[in-house]
């Protein structure tokens, strides 16, 4: 169930910000994390919020004829990864630390797909 309609909205909308007319995150990459990272700051739903950004990258990924390479992420580290950046704020970590931590990781992992 979806508590933040406003969240989502930003969520789902990051990826396609503009800075003096130019794309903010020009790399799929760089929208990938964004769009990940959005979803786990806003928490916009009643549950599962981890759940549904680890799903939605995979889809994300998969729309865009693109994978997650299991050698370079396997399913244990990306969930790790995704725990990580939702928990953030009770870690004491910096947002724009994890989200630069997030965007590397993603960058070396994710590949076109054929």
């Amino acid at each position: 169930m979806v508590e933040s309609q406003f969240g989502l909205l930003n969520a789902v909308q990051r990826p396609q910000a503009m800075s003096l007319g130019k794309e903010a995150y020009p790399a799929f990459s760089d929208k990938v994390s964004v769009f990940i990272f959005a979803l786990l700051q806003n928490s916009p739903f009643r549950g599962g919020n981890r759940r549904m950004a680890l799903a939605s990258l995979i889809a994300f990924c998969e729309i865009n004829h693109r994978a997650i390479d299991g050698k370079v992420l396997d399913e244990k580290a990306l969930e790790n990864l995704i725990k990580r950046a939702a928990s953030f704020r009770d870690l004491g970590q910096q947002p724009e630390n994890v989200f630069h931590d997030l965007k590397d990781v993603l960058a070396r992992a994710i590949v076109r797909s054929s």
